[in-house]
């Protein structure tokens, strides 16, 4: 479309990019709300009768004797361990998030060791374990952007890769557990293959198939339920640092379980190697390396994870943003849209959109020169943003264009917040070394909305440029509401 009062070409609108999107969801935080949000008060209840069930499934784990469980498949022997809150936890983490799938396994742990007869120190670190495994397995679908309805077969190849990984991983516990209890070799490593196998079926038989059958609709009844937009990006250093702590930990567990393993094996104060020299020192000193190059191991990997983590971070940051203004770009635009539109459907709420146009900014760059229209740009950006509501996302358009787009928004709604935009750009002179009194600036605002929300965000875009036009023509500095 060609802009008759500015001269400028509005670029074509960029189609929706092929998305490949992982798990989202919510901080545990949004309960703090459920008094004034009654609907949050099912997901508490929910929430709590899962962490009960995990609790209780835990105990009997233990008082029923499903660890480790033997059957023969093809005379074959195979150890299978039954163990329900691993299930309750990787379903509560992809449908809600890391936090929620976190606490119920860590209690059920901790529950199950007690109920084993661990001391609580020892049972409090073995706990640790089921909370590594379940946040190994959220966030490699998270980091690999695997969707949790495992509809296609990359998804579902990576699920299954993801979910071995977390398995062996969180099965390393085991030497903790076995030394603990003083089980004989053949008893522990048919726990350990339990553990593995168990969850592996777990997955196999109970996870997956839930996910994919039951994924959307169970999504979309936790989406209608919470106020805020569910989370999809995550802190890449955060994440590493939360990774150190975790790998630190299950370091720990792995240490004390050999610890206690060489410490019960009945070896004479004075027994002596080949070569003569006491054993009880050299097992000692093995068991001083091994925790040395662990906590050397866990360090290196920290900090190369840590640096190439924060360069990600950064590179993603700026491929999101506009260096100038630090407002979303407009290759975000179609990403950011395809979410916000969904949810607002699912909210039976529309959308909508504002076109902010500064004018006379070509008689800025001519006059006081480009750096001074930097700074308008920049502090045109700044208040539009502060003008806007929490759940609004700015974007820098092109030139001295900007656009907002307004998620579960209805028409009667537009006017009232474009004209606070419009006032809060003209508020007062941008400062300038290139003129004493500092710079008048305003903007045109054009603004549409749709109810439901459309698919296809072209004809929203297109009516609220038209609209801005309209402004102009009209003289400028005003709002003009698309009709419709």
């Amino acid at each position: 479309m060609i802009r008759a009062m500015s001269g400028r070409r509005t670029a074509p609108f960029l189609p929706p990019p092929a998305e490949v999107r992982g798990p989202t969801w919510w901080g545990l935080g949004e309960l703090r709300g459920w008094r004034e949000a009654p609907r949050l008060r099912a997901v508490a209840g929910l929430w709590l009768a899962a962490t009960a069930a995990a609790v209780v499934t835990g105990v009997l784990n233990v008082t029923l004797g499903w660890n480790g469980v033997e059957f023969r498949v093809f005379e074959l022997p195979v150890a299978v361990t039954v163990y329900p809150p691993f299930v309750l936890s990787v379903l509560l983490a992809l449908w809600l998030g890391p936090a929620w799938g976190a606490l119920p396994i860590y209690f059920a742990n901790l529950a199950s060791a007690l109920a084993s007869g661990l001391p609580f120190p020892m049972s409090a670190i073995f706990a640790v374990a089921g909370v590594i495994e379940t946040l190994m397995l959220w966030g490699s679908l998270v980091v690999l952007r695997v969707d949790p309805d495992l509809r296609r077969g990359r998804d579902l190849g990576w699920f299954l890769a993801a979910a071995l990984v977390a398995a062996v991983t969180g099965s390393l516990a085991a030497i903790l557990w076995n030394s603990s209890h003083g089980l004989d070799p053949a008893a522990g490593q048919r726990v350990w293959r339990g553990w593995v196998i168990g969850d592996l079926l777990q997955i196999l038989l109970l996870v997956l198939p839930l996910l994919r059958l039951c994924g959307p609709a169970v999504r979309g009844w936790f989406d209608r339920r919470f106020v805020s937009p569910p989370q999809q990006e995550f802190s890449y250093t955060h994440g590493v640092g939360l990774i150190i702590v975790a790998f630190a930990v299950l370091g720990l567990v792995v240490f004390l379980g050999v610890h206690q393993a060489l410490g019960s094996i009945e070896v004479a104060i004075d027994a002596r190697t080949v070569d003569g020299e006491l054993l009880i020192p050299k097992l000692r000193e093995i068991i001083l390396v091994m925790a040395l190059l662990s906590t050397a191991l866990i360090a290196a990997t920290g900090m190369f994870s840590t640096a190439l983590a924060r360069m990600g971070e950064r590179q993603r940051h700026e491929a999101r943003r506009d260096t100038l203004t630090g407002c979303l770009n407009r290759r975000t635009f179609a990403e950011l849209y395809a979410k916000e539109a969904e949810r607002s459907r699912r909210l039976d709420l529309g959308v909508g959109v504002l076109f902010i146009d500064l004018d006379h900014f070509k008689s800025i760059n001519d006059e006081f020169g480009h750096a001074a229209g930097d700074r308008v740009l920049a502090a045109a950006s700044r208040r539009i943003e502060g003008a806007l509501r929490a759940t609004d996302l700015l974007f820098r358009w092109g030139g001295e264009e900007f656009l907002v787009l307004m998620p579960h928004t209805r028409r009667e709604e537009l006017g009232v917040i474009a004209e606070r935009v419009r006032e809060a750009v003209g508020a007062g002179p941008v400062q300038s070394s290139s003129t004493s009194g500092g710079l008048g600036i305003a903007a045109s605002v054009g603004a549409a909305a749709a109810e439901p929300a459309p698919d296809d965000p072209r004809d929203l875009v297109a009516r609220a440029d038209r609209a801005v036009y309209e402004a102009k023509a009209a003289g400028r500095n005003r709002v003009v509401v698309a009709a419709g």
